[in-house]
Order: C-alpha cells, then sequence, then structure tokens
C-alpha cells in the first residue's frame, strides 16, 4: 500500500504575511517556513471574510456564490458534500481534531472543540479538561469580555500553553497522530480556533514580541471609507479611539498565538518520526481568512484589504520526497483560492472530487505542469460586497446596485492605502474590471 497519508492543517483568521517567509513582522515562525521551503508556499484569497463562510468554502471547493453561507454568524447545516466525504469515499480513515462541527459526522473519529463563543462544557473536549481543572468560570468570563470588547483590553489568564485551547487541539491531534492506522490509508484534520479568535495567547507566548516593534503602519481610520473596505466589526465610536499602543498590543496577542500555533505544527510533524509511516505523509496548511490588525486604521475581518483576504497555502512532502527534480522550479505566480484547498487534497489522495468546484487542484505547480483551467481573476464576497482580484488591480463592488465601491492600483499601491474610485485612473479601468467580473461570475452555479 502506497498511498499517501495526510496531515492538513486549517488556522482559523491566519493571514499570509503573519508567517516570517514574507519578512513582515518580527516573529520566527519556523516550523510552518520549513514545510513551505520543501513544498509549496502560496497566497491564497479567501472566498468570503466573513465566518463561517471562508471555511465552507475551504472544506467544500465551492464559491460563497455557490454554498450561499456570505453573513457573519450564518446558520451552518453539516457539509456532508465536503472534503471529508471525498477522503472516506476513497477508502481513507479520516479522523479529527478541534473546531469541526460542520463537518464531524463525516469523521471516524473525532475530538470535539467547540468555538470560542461556547461557555459550557457540554460536548467540548477542551472545557471539558477545563472543568476537571476548576477553570471554566474564568474561561468563561474571559469569552464575555471578547464577546464585549473583542481584542481590546481581554481578560489575561495565566494559562499553561496546553491549557490555552489551541494548545489543547496541538497535544490532542499529537496523540490522535500517533493513534492513526497502519494498514489503511488516513487523513488528520487540525482545526485550530486561532490565531484569529481574538483571544490573548497563553503565558510565554503572551510576550514574544514587545510591542515596541510593532509601531507604525496605523493611522486613524477615515470613517468615510469604512463602507467602501469592508464592514466594520466594531462601533465607530471604538474605532476612532483607537490609537498606536492600543493596536501595537493587539498585534503582539495575535502573534503570540501565531507563534503557538506553529509551534504546535512543528510538534505533529517532530511526531512523524514515530510512524513507520511517516515517509508517505504530505502535509497541508491553509487558513479560511486573515485579520486587520490596524491596516487603514481597522481592527477584524470582514474587508477587502489584503491582510484579511491574502490566507497562507502550504503543500508539503515528506521530507526529503517531491514531486519534482532536485533542480526543478516550482513556479508559484497566479492567482490562488482557498476553494483550491479542497481538490488538490482530493487529488494528493488520489480520490474524486465533484464537478462544478469554484476550486482547482495545485499539484500540476508541483510538476511544473500549467494549471488549468487557467484564472486571470481571483473572487472574494461577504454581506453585500463582491471583491475582484486582477494581477493589477482591486475592485470592490455593492451587489445591491453594481455600484463601485472602491478601486486600487496593485501595482502603484501595492499597501491599498489609496481608493481611486472617483479619479481618473480608477475611472479608467472599471469598465474592464467589470467585465472581469462577469467572467468571474458566469461559472459559478449554485450547489
Amino acid at each position: 500500500m502506497n498511498r499517501r497519508n495526510l496531515v492538513i492543517v486549517i488556522a482559523h483568521g491566519l493571514r499570509s504575511d503573519a508567517l516570517s517567509d514574507e519578512g513582515r513582522w518580527p516573529l520566527r515562525t519556523p516550523a510552518m517556513v520549513e514545510l513551505a521551503g520543501r513544498g509549496l508556499r502560496l497566497v491564497a484569497q479567501s472566498c468570503c471574510t466573513a465566518d463561517p463562510g471562508g471555511a465552507v468554502s475551504l472544506w467544500t471547493g465551492l464559491h460563497g456564490r455557490q454554498h450561499g453561507v456570505l453573513r457573519e454568524g450564518q446558520r451552518l447545516s453539516a457539509l456532508d458534500d465536503s472534503l471529508p466525504r471525498w477522503l472516506k469515499d476513497g477508502g481513507y480513515y479520516v479522523a479529527g481534531v478541534g473546531e469541526l462541527s460542520a463537518v464531524s459526522s463525516l469523521l471516524d473519529d473525532f475530538v470535539p472543540v467547540a468555538p470560542v463563543e461556547a461557555v459550557e462544557a457540554d460536548g467540548c473536549a477542551y472545557l471539558g479538561s477545563a472543568a476537571a481543572r476548576g477553570h471554566v468560570p474564568m474561561l468563561a468570563g474571559q469569552r464575555r469580555q471578547r464577546l464585549r470588547r473583542g481584542p481590546f483590553l481581554p481578560d489575561r489568564l495565566m494559562l499553561e500553553p496546553t491549557h490555552d485551547i489551541d494548545g489543547f487541539i496541538a497535544e490532542q491531534a499529537v496523540r490522535k497522530l500517533l493513534a492513526m492506522p497502519i494498514d489503511r490509508p488516513w487523513a488528520l484534520i487540525v482545526s485550530f480556533t486561532g490565531p484569529g479568535n481574538e483571544l490573548p495567547p497563553p503565558a510565554m507566548y503572551d510576550s514574544l514580541v514587545e510591542p515596541g516593534e510593532l509601531r507604525g503602519g496605523f493611522s486613524p481610520a477615515d470613517l468615510s471609507q469604512i463602507d467602501a473596505l469592508g464592514e466594520a466589526a466594531y462601533p465607530r465610536y471604538l474605532l476612532q479611539n483607537l490609537d498606536e499602543a492600543a493596536v501595537t498590543r493587539v498585534r503582539a496577542d495575535y502573534l503570540g498565538r501565531v507563534s503557538l500555533i506553529d509551534h504546535g505544527v512543528g510538534r505533529l510533524h517532530e511526531a512523524l518520526r514515530d510512524r513507520k509511516d511517516g515517509h508517505r505523509v504530505w502535509s497541508m496548511v491553509a487558513s479560511d481568512r486573515g485579520v486587520l490588525l490596524g491596516e487603514s486604521g481597522l481592527v477584524g475581518h470582514r474587508s477587502a484589504l489584503a491582510a484579511a483576504v491574502d490566507t497562507p497555502l502550504i503543500v508539503a512532502p515528506p521530507p526529503g520526497g517531491s514531486f519534482r527534480g532536485e533542480d526543478d522550479e516550482v513556479a508559484v505566480g497566479g492567482l490562488f483560492s482557498v476553494a483550491d484547498v479542497a481538490p488538490t487534497v482530493a487529488a494528493l489522495a488520489g480520490v474524486d472530487a465533484p464537478p462544478g468546484l469554484a476550486g482547482r487542484s495545485l499539484l500540476p505547480l508541483l510538476s511544473g505542469d500549467p494549471l488549468l483551467p487557467s484564472r486571470d481573476a481571483v473572487l472574494c464576497e461577504f454581506g453585500e460586497r463582491v471583491v475582484l482580484e486582477t494581477a493589477s488591480h482591486k475592485a470592490v463592488f455593492d451587489v445591491r446596485d453594481g455600484r463601485a465601491l472602491a478601486v486600487f492600483d496593485l501595482v502603484r499601491d501595492p499597501d491599498e492605502t489609496r481608493n481611486v474610485v472617483d479619479q481618473p485612473r480608477g475611472l479608467d479601468v472599471l469598465d474592464s474590471l467589470r467585465a472581469r467580473l462577469s467572467d468571474a461570475l458566469l461559472p459559478l452555479r449554485s450547489a
């Protein structure tokens, strides 16, 4: 039996530039960068930056316009026709650890972790273990404060890393990895609740990055531009009161949780050394969306700005293994989507994905073959906004009346600081962008 085994890591709210290979922040992420170095490292666009829409696209390979989950907090039914089902139909044993409620019925084995909104221990392995330590009351208080204040002024708990929700998920994932079967192909799905869960990191990770090193790049929110950039996650008076000190603390907390998750990824791959089939294990790291950390004076995720839309996508062979020859280069140019995750995993496993997906397998990149179908634009949709990105421009449209809310010239303004929708150079490209939008929407049939 030579079929590939799979470790699939899903980080919620992990922006692409949080990985240290982009050099954006003073933080090292050695585990994920090591995987990227021996495989394929791409930047994928979120299909929907409102939860849980991006996650649905990740599991199903469908765009939000196809699955219909486009609004924050929308009720989510079980995702029967999704990646775990395809793997099981192909003969895989599929286990999961973490926040996987939408696909839990499809898993052969499962360590359930409830979303961070939950304050009751029923059905949540993490809160059950916290109850045994007497931690639930303080966790409930912290989570209620999170609902009121988001990442601002959080309750800071002196938790050991393994007593934190994402540290717990990593520990349980290592145990599950070591218990996976030897006599059949398997896939382990590990779904972290962070780093975009708006919880401060546990002790040891809460001071990895000095807030003073994170100053800069913040300017007060331009309230006249908020509607063009997205949907404000917090009241406007709170955004008006944001200052550089508050934003740097939010950044430090976020990056500390990125490091915690990176450490968990490293532990998982160290554990593969204790498995006889470790040489057949391929790995993937992906995320549903990113998060804003002060860009344009905003904090949150329902936005068209790159920090909320750009996510990391890593496909890595076992150590020492590759589709390529040693001297072959991997082409990484182009536009990629979170919807590409599920069909790529299906191709790795050699199982069938259904027709009509918005996503496509990215494995041809590893062997130097062209990607089909070709893609010259990528879409993100949330609430009443659809975002079109091409190699040179990004445009935001209101789906109710077709009005263009924003145009960014990504060549002249890669940081997306100037909305040129009402300027001559923005008006000059709008007709072309509308045509691109129509072309991108045409293939999206309902699921």
